[in-house]
């Protein structure tokens, strides 16, 4: 099975997080969601919401703001935002957020041999050649600071919220 989702990162609290973002156009229709649910395409137009560490992780089984950039850059002027899309064809997004400037993309890597190149950069070796493999080996480094964790392992435990359009 081929993954295509998308994960929306942004460093605040979750209420943070839904009172200053577009999350305050949806409402929150269902807590305690596991990790299984909110990336199936059951999920329909819905987010699912959950948090770790420093983080508010916003899955999007749509991948709407992978390829529509407007609200990533947006709340890059808010807050730390980085973006990933869960795929063979991977895209990691980092976004300008630091003191002399805030908004506008950082890093992007995107395509087989930029995302060799990238894991190469940051000291970490490719478990293998698939795009989800690396995808979620980049989400570890950038998301947990671990180089050789399992993100996915460390995030299924978690609960979620579903969001859905008011």
């Amino acid at each position: 099975m081929t993954w295509n989702i998308g994960l929306l990162c942004i460093k605040a609290d979750p209420t943070v997080v839904e009172n200053e973002t577009y999350l305050d156009i949806l409402y929150k229709s269902k807590e305690g969601l596991h990790f299984e649910e909110i990336t199936s395409v059951t999920m329909g137009s819905s987010i699912g919401v959950g948090h770790v560490e420093a983080w508010t992780l916003i899955f999007d089984t749509n991948a709407r703001f992978i390829f529509d950039e407007k609200f990533p850059l947006e709340v890059s002027k808010k807050f730390k935002v980085k973006t990933f899309w869960i795929s063979e064809s991977l895209i990691y997004r980092d976004y300008h957020f630091g003191i002399y400037k805030k908004g506008g993309i950082k890093t992007e890597v995107k395509g087989i041999e930029e995302r060799l190149k990238y894991l190469s950069s940051i000291g970490i070796k490719a478990k293998d050649e698939w795009g989800e493999t690396i995808i979620f080996q980049i989400i570890e480094k950038e998301i947990l600071n671990k180089p050789d964790g399992d993100f996915v392992g460390s995030i299924r435990s978690l609960p979620f919220a579903k969001y859905d359009l008011d």
